[in-house]
């Protein structure tokens, strides 16, 4: 811009500059009038900017809002493109884990022992556990779609043998493939769930696809148990491992040449913290679910009343998550985190050390609503921390690992020092995960971005 004449009685210089300012704005109209005083000048030209300055604002937001709402459908698209492939993982890796009781029932009824049949489960999803943590060490140099349907595949296979192998070794043999199948499709699955947008609600969305699922099956399945005995559960997931893996076929993959290009990132350290605290949570869940038959007895509630409400946990179980879906963000990442783990071990406490049929009731409505919640947000935190997947494939795999491990230590601790003692355990459990989800708080706001997040 030109310096001004020295002659600031120059209307015509100002007239020119404020116009430029407005673009032909009704305000210019200030500067036409012959103006004899420099205040007067300043005046309209100061009137001229402020106006100019109101219609640079609204465009400013009128372009804001239009980004939002197509970063919005843009997000809402790549969502949608991984949430209904990666239904297909979901199903197929935690069917087994939810009909559990079915299928123990059924394989003693098939003519094993109680011991058999919870080894045979026990070595099905430790398989998968172990399957989930053996992927997720390393960025993968193939297609994720590939990988996920191998899994599928061998989740297909292990189930149809198993429907033909009479003998207990080679049935473990055949569940072993199964669970196999199911953690690597599980792993897969979860690296492309951290690459979402909105990945807090994908987790969300299909964990409450998994329990309307799981909620369906456990209402079929034991009239399949005394129409086809043993096989009737197993033909259902076989079943349920075709749907998965026809839906695995659509799961969106990463190209092998990103992860060639960019080598093999480390892991981040929070990563290896947010691991072993998913694992202790979901060790204490699974010692504290397996004895809620005992605790029920001794708050005085009968086995009809133990079954009933049993039954209706699942309903809590879903409204926790959906809550979680809701919240989302909203209340931010750590503080609900933390709420829900430290309320959640202690309604498990009360449950153990009150045997009040009230307050077993009430804190276990606690309990369930509280549970999902939190892995909900704790895998949440795990996809952020790594868009490779990893820590979430790890995460994954310690579910599955810690649910499965948790019985043997209930049944261990009653034994020994009786039912309270469970709940002790489990509040130290959940104290522990609470003090490594405090140093992960620590590490992400020192770092300000943790892990690989490019998308």
């Amino acid at each position: 811009m030109a310096d001004p004449p020295a002659n600031c009685k120059s209307v015509a210089w100002v007239r020119r500059k404020v116009c430029q300012l407005t673009q032909g704005t009704p305000i210019c109209l200030a500067a036409g009038f012959k103006c004899r005083r420099s205040r007067l000048v300043s005046l309209s030209v100061g009137l001229s900017v402020s106006h100019s300055a109101l219609i640079v604002l609204r465009f400013v937001l009128h372009y804001h809002l239009r980004c939002r709402m197509t970063s919005q459908k843009k997000t809402r698209k790549r969502d949608t493109a991984i949430f209904f492939p990666a239904i297909g993982a979901q199903l197929i890796s935690t069917t087994a884990l939810y009909i559990l009781p079915i299928l123990m029932d059924a394989l003693e009824r098939g003519g094993l022992s109680e011991r058999k049949a919870g080894l045979l489960l026990s070595i099905e999803l430790a398989a998968s556990a172990l399957a989930t943590f053996c992927v997720s060490t390393w960025v993968p140099s193939h297609s994720v779609r590939r990988g996920a349907l191998l899994g599928g595949q061998l989740a297909i296979i292990g189930t149809v043998l198993t429907l033909i192998t009479p003998a207990f070794p080679a049935l473990i043999a055949v569940r072993l493939v199964a669970g196999i199948g199911a953690g690597i499709a599980a792993a897969e699955a979860a690296m492309v769930v951290a690459r979402g947008i909105d990945r807090q609600r994908l987790v969300a969305n299909l964990t409450i696809v998994g329990i309307v699922h799981a909620s369906f099956w456990l209402a079929i399945l034991p009239y399949t148990v005394d129409k086809l005995g043993y096989r009737g559960p197993y033909v259902c997931l076989l079943l349920i491992c075709l749907a998965g893996t026809v839906l695995l076929t659509r799961l969106p993959s990463v190209p092998v040449g990103r992860h060639a290009s960019t080598g093999r990132p480390h892991w981040p350290i929070v990563g290896l913290l947010v691991v072993p605290a998913v694992f202790l949570t979901q060790l204490g869940q699974g010692t504290f679910w397996s004895l809620e038959e005992t605790f029920g007895s001794r708050a005085g509630l009968s086995d009809h009343a133990i079954g009933l409400f049993l039954s209706m946990a699942t309903l809590f179980l879903l409204v926790g998550a959906v809550g979680a879906a809701w919240a989302g963000m909203r209340f931010g990442r750590f503080a609900p985190l933390l709420t829900l783990i430290t309320i959640n071990a202690l309604s498990i406490l009360v449950v153990s050390a009150v045997p009040i049929p009230r307050v077993f009731v009430v804190a276990n409505v606690v309990q369930s609503v509280t549970n999902l919640a939190s892995v909900i947000y704790q895998l949440g935190l795990a996809a952020d921390l790594d868009r490779t997947g990893r820590v979430i494939s790890a995460s994954t795999g310690a579910v599955t690992l810690g649910n499965g491990l948790g019985p043997g230590f209930s049944a261990n601790l009653n034994a020994t020092f009786g039912a309270p003692s469970v709940g002790i355990f489990v509040l130290t459990l959940n104290g522990l995960a609470l003090a490594f989800y405090c140093l992960v708080g620590l590490g992400r706001s020192r770092t300000g971005v943790v892990g690989n997040s490019r998308p």
